[in-house]
């Protein structure tokens, strides 16, 4: 979240590749829909 709040996408990207071990593709669409979703 730190990333996109500072307008990085692609680190966001790599960071939640990371974490997850999730695709770039799958990787991409989860940070892109990131702030369409509510805050818990």
């Amino acid at each position: 979240m730190e990333a996109l709040e500072r307008g990085n996408k692609i680190e966001a990207i790599k960071l939640y590749r990371e974490a997850t071990g999730v695709g770039l593709a799958e990787a991409k669409v989860f940070v892109e829909d990131l702030p369409a979703r509510p805050k818990s």
